[in-house]
């Protein structure tokens, strides 16, 4: 048998009636020890919320202008009787993905300065890399009587952008923990 909880401080969110979830119950912070959380990596200092939004948006203009060159540049050839696989879609979101890879695995060695991950990460990758064109794409070609060509770009798409994530996770640790191990230390630049 279990204790009943103790009593939340009036006006917490455990109060409310609304939040008395199967969830909420099974979890108070109380119970909560610090060698039972998860370790994430080190605590980065946050941003304003505005200045994380001009960030992200800086971000995103510049990897949606990549997007948009590099689609202009070459362009898929559709039209009903003649399916062309998207490969400026597929290299984009391949790009896309192994980059943003590199990043999280680099800043997962190395301790990121807090402007990075809202330019680099959600801004310029997440506005270079477009999985909703995939879908559309995919459905211009299941509208062309391509289903089987739909379906292996689509799951295509999904396998290869995951093995850059973790490829890209990988070579970024890998580079990052590089760097550190080559950087003189404190006492060899003093001599």
């Amino acid at each position: 048998m279990t204790s009943s909880p103790s009593p939340a401080p009036r006006g917490s969110r455990s109060t409310d009636p609304r939040m008395h979830t199967v969830e909420m119950a099974a979890l108070r912070i109380d119970e909560v020890t610090d060698s039972e959380t998860l370790d994430s990596g080190p605590v980065h200092a946050d941003l304003a919320p505005w200045r994380t939004a001009l960030l992200v948006a800086a971000g995103g203009a510049v990897g949606a202008m990549l997007r948009f060159s590099l689609t202009v540049i070459a362009p898929a050839v559709t039209t009903p009787t003649l399916v062309e696989l998207p490969w400026t879609t597929l290299w984009v979101n391949l790009l896309g993905c192994l980059g943003l890879g590199l990043l999280n695995g680099t800043l997962e060695v190395r301790s990121p300065r807090p402007w990075l991950t809202p330019l680099l990460g959600t801004g310029l990758c997440g506005g270079f890399t477009t999985f909703s064109t995939v879908v559309l794409e995919g459905s211009a070609m299941i509208g062309a009587d391509f289903p089987v060509l739909a379906i292996t770009y689509a799951t295509s798409t999904v396998v290869l952008c995951l093995g850059a994530v973790v490829l890209g996770l990988l070579g970024g640790r890998r580079l990052a923990q590089r760097q550190l191990d080559h950087r003189p230390s404190d006492q060899e630049e003093s001599a």
